[in-house]
């Protein structure tokens, strides 16, 4: 269907939408009226065409209108408004005169049939990361006009029982329905603004996966695909800082597993398990909750690196293979010593889980580099062997993480990279000052309540904080480190001081060590 856009003829376009319909009847379902089918989806696309700039000639602008298109009893839906209007401004155009004829037989199950047909095209699509992203913004069109829904989710719907227990969540379906109403992917990453500077398309692409968590709790029948992140990025640009965020946001228990220690064999040391059993506390013991939840494995890239043993076997293949099933879901059992239960074993399902894996993949970048010059020096490109080529979304491939050492089935269960890049002077000059509770902010703070005092910085002293922070190569991670150096001497000298109302810091206290400015009423 992306190919409609295509053809500028409208009987062309009416042949070529008719050829996918009997296609797609073919392959996969039975289409109630495909005569009706046939008129509508041509007249949407007539619509965009017209009506829409070009670069909205997209499935996702079918999906949109498409959305608007559900009948409500004592409403005409926003669809068939904007039809009207068209037609009443292009009076000589037959196809929207057609339209308003199209609007008293089409049915909100005709429409059900159209989502059908969207979806069965949208599987031809060749990239998977694209192909989900689709799916997810299908499954968000499908549900957002339809203002009579019920209220009351049945949750549970479509959910497997295992081990003779029931999956409900009682109470928890509206909170997940609410969410959905409250945020889309869009308010997401507005979210997320406030509080990170920068790293927009990591940003996009978490927000998707949340929401589209969402819509697979809510939905399974659907069969969204699941939609598990890898975050690449240097230490310090604000993975840690982006989950923490999403934690506070999301209704579901969201745990952090440092995965620099896991091992293969249990016991030799910490094994995988470990983040299902942080799930499940986070979750209050409730496991239904827990199966619901998403897991942040920080440090993801240590159990990567090919290690050979003495013995000449790969230590970490047996590891990158146990999380097969755990990322895409299956049954585990996981070592639970709390008295309290009564047991020592739980089972806990991960096929509604959402794992997003984060680190620093030290040595990619020189991957990504060679891999650009043997493309340079097929093209006689050979300039390209001196650059430092610095990772992005768009030069960043699968191929390149599996020449780095992760089996091809685990990059696979992986869909979806974010790439962040490293803050440069500018970035930790924004990170000190502008996010939502920077750590600034929280130091002011810090003096406002304890001794009802102003802490301030010159300009200068901002800039110097910001060259010392940089030269540690650990990104916003050195503020902290930074702060709480300079501001010791205060911190310690101004509980005690009477009529002090005022403590500057210049850039001699960041650059020579000098005492601050105190200033008393």
């Amino acid at each position: 269907m992306k190919e409609v856009f295509k053809y500028t003829n409208a009987d062309n376009r009416y042949d070529y939408i008719l050829h996918c319909l009997e296609k797609c009847e073919q392959e996969q379902m039975h289409l109630g009226n495909k005569e009706v089918l046939l008129a509508y989806t041509g007249l949407l696309v007539h619509y965009i065409m017209v009506a829409r700039p070009e670069h909205e000639h997209t499935l996702y602008s079918i999906m949109k209108l498409a959305g608007a298109t559900f009948k409500e009893p004592g409403f005409r839906s926003p669809f068939w408004s904007i039809i009207y209007r068209y037609s009443m401004s292009h009076q000589e155009d037959v196809i929207f005169q057609d339209g308003r004829n199209l609007e008293h037989i089409f049915t909100n199950a005709d429409l059900e049939d159209f989502f059908a047909f969207m979806e069965w095209s949208i599987m031809d699509v060749d990239d998977p990361q694209e192909q989900e992203k689709m799916l997810g913004h299908l499954t968000y069109c499908r549900i957002r006009y339809i203002h009579n829904r019920p209220k009351k989710i049945a949750f549970s719907s479509g959910k497997k029982k295992h081990k003779g227990r029931p999956v409900q969540l009682s109470g928890e379906d509206e909170k997940i329905h609410k969410f959905l109403e409250e945020y889309t992917p869009e308010k997401i990453k507005s979210y997320l603004d406030e509080y990170v500077i920068g790293q927009d398309e990591a940003k996009e692409t978490l927000s998707l996966a949340v929401y589209n968590h969402y819509l697979r709790l809510l939905y399974p029948d659907h069969k969204i695909l699941k939609n598990n992140v890898v975050m690449i990025g240097p230490s310090g640009c604000g993975k840690t800082e982006l989950i923490r965020r999403i934690s506070d946001l999301v209704t579901v228990p969201v745990a952090t597993c440092d995965f620099s220690g896991i091992v293969a064999t249990p016991w030799k040391g910490r094994n995988k398990e470990e983040a299902l059993l942080n799930l499940f506390l986070k979750a209050n013991r409730n496991i239904d909750m827990a199966e619901c939840g998403i897991v942040f494995l920080d440090e993801f890239d240590k159990i990567i690196p090919s290690r050979k043993s003495s013995r000449g076997s790969d230590i970490n293949d047996e590891l990158q293979g146990q999380l097969l099933g755990m990322f895409e879901g299956t049954l585990v059992d996981v070592p639970c010593q709390l008295k309290e239960h009564g047991r020592e074993m739980i089972t806990m399902s991960t096929e509604n889980i959402l794992f997003i894996c984060a680190g620093a993949f030290e040595g990619l970048e020189e991957i990504v580099r060679k891999d650009r010059n043997t493309a340079g020096d097929s093209f006689g490109l050979s300039t390209l062997k001196n650059k430092d080529v610095e990772l992005s979304k768009d030069n960043l491939k699968m191929k390149h993480l599996m020449e780095y050492g992760m089996k091809t089935e685990l990059a696979g269960r992986l869909s979806n990279m974010a790439v962040l890049h490293k803050l440069d002077k500018a970035a930790l000059r924004r990170v000190l000052t502008e996010p939502k509770e920077s750590i600034l902010e929280k130091y002011k703070n810090e003096f406002k309540v304890e001794d009802d005092l102003r802490l301030s910085f010159t300009d200068e002293a901002l800039d110097e904080i910001v060259e010392k922070v940089d030269g540690m190569d650990i990104g916003a991670r050195g503020l902290n480190a930074v702060l709480h150096d300079i501001l010791q001497e205060p911190l310690f000298f101004a509980p005690g001081e009477e009529n002090l109302v005022e403590v500057i810091i210049t850039s001699d206290v960041v650059k020579r060590g000098e005492s601050p400015k105190y200033i008393y009423l």
